[in-house]
């Protein structure tokens, strides 16, 4: 073994429980950044791996912060410098890595199941700080999914040994197991009873049952097969007291049982559009209301809308108005007339449409924002944007501003 390619003992390979112990220093090199390659003769922090990140966590105080594997070596980024043959103390962040361990333990059991039952790949998994993804080589039903849940949880409520094998190339070469790439040197294989054999470099609990809970929370197709987010343990655990409470407000919100909360979505949706169907059928309704007074008027430009035969305009403000509304009666009133002007929001937000069959709209755009005090743009037929127009009366010094451009 040469100076600069020590082997470091990793601890976390067979015990991934131990999070505090002791340890030489064998080499600290200084960095570029202020911060030091600290290389130990052992070491329970996992220098991250196999879709799973790295330990943090201190060495006699200092933080460390990023680690990196350099052959045998795992190389440790602290914020201080130690002598060389100095004894610290290491200690890794046990919640952050039980947290990882109990959701990567529960990813092989569940891709043992799926590989297993349906004879799929896990193809793709990530351990992120919110949950897990597993990415399957094909399709998974709803059916599919919930029963390899089901299975997993079995498998975890047994309690099962989690074994760690160094098995010698021969040996290897004999065995069947997961993995994602063709393996050279050192395997290391994490076998699950008859459920899961993975060559695996992460830590992972001793037995199935610390992995407590595994769900699926939401799966969607992906590339061919599947994706799927998920999580066991604590996290599972969490986010499923989580659901189950918003499950009991939107319960209590909507007076119904638990299990006919989405019976009772879909009546209240139902109950929803209909409203919304009769809210736009009484909106079009005065808005034609408005439309007939003006064109019945033959008074003042500054009415509710004018309509002179072959150089009119008509022009209606309707704070409760939506555009769609707008538009379906701007094709209606914009014919025979030298343009059809709506203005429809609340205060400060006011959205205009204007529609006409006798101006190029789209090259009077910069003049009708202009005069209407906003911002808009369209085809040559349809316009719409904001504007800064707020009440009936600025409206029609508008509109009739706009007719007397254009019928010049």
């Amino acid at each position: 073994m040469t100076e600069n390619r020590r082997e470091t003992e990793k601890i976390y390979e067979t015990d991934g429980l131990t999070f505090v112990f002791d340890a030489e220093v064998l080499s600290c090199d200084a960095r570029k950044d202020g911060l030091f390659d600290v290389v130990l003769d052992r070491t329970a922090f996992f220098p991250g791996g196999g879709g799973q990140d790295p330990d943090t966590g201190f060495i006699d105080g200092a933080r460390v912060s990023g680690m990196r594997q350099n052959g045998g070596e795992i190389v440790h980024v602290a914020d201080r410098a130690f002598g060389k043959g100095s004894k610290v103390t290491g200690k890794v962040d046990a919640e952050k890595r039980l947290w990882r361990m109990e959701n990567h333990t529960g990813e092989h059991i569940f891709s043992g199941v799926v590989h297993n039952v349906f004879a799929l790949e896990n193809v793709g998994f990530h351990l992120g700080d919110e949950y897990v993804t597993i990415d399957t080589s094909g399709p998974l039903t709803l059916a599919d999914v919930e029963k390899a849940e089901a299975l997993t949880n079995e498998v975890i409520r047994r309690n099962e040994k989690i074994e760690i094998l160094f098995p010698e190339k021969d040996e290897l070469a004999k065995m069947t197991y997961r993995s994602k790439k063709e393996l050279e040197g050192r395997v290391r294989i994490v076998r699950i009873g008859d459920t899961d054999m993975c060559a695996c470099c992460a830590p992972h609990l001793p037995s199935t049952g610390m992995a407590g809970y595994f769900t699926v929370l939401a799966f969607m197709p992906y590339k061919g097969g599947t994706r799927l987010y998920a999580l066991s343990g604590s996290g599972a655990v969490k986010e499923t007291r989580s659901r189950l409470n918003a499950l009991k407000t939107a319960s209590e919100t909507l007076s119904v049982k638990p299990c006919d909360v989405p019976a009772a979505i879909d009546r209240v949706l139902a109950e929803n559009a209909a409203r919304e169907q009769e809210r736009v059928a009484l909106l079009t309704e005065l808005l034609e209301l408005k439309i007939a007074a003006a064109t019945a008027s033959t008074t003042a430009p500054t009415t509710a809308a004018r309509n002179v035969p072959g150089s009119g305009y008509r022009a209606v403000f309707c704070e409760q108005a939506d555009m769609r509304t707008l538009n379906r009666v701007g094709e209606k009133h914009k014919e025979g007339a030298l343009f059809f002007l709506a203005v429809a929001g609340p205060a400060g937000k006011r959205k205009y449409v204007m529609k006409s069959e006798r101006i190029d709209l789209k090259k009077a755009a910069p003049a009708i924002n202009e005069i209407l005090g906003g911002r808009g743009g369209g085809s040559a037929r349809e316009i719409s944007g904001s504007a800064s127009v707020e009440s009936e009366e600025q409206l029609f010094e508008a509109a009739e501003r706009i007719a007397e451009r254009f019928r010049q």
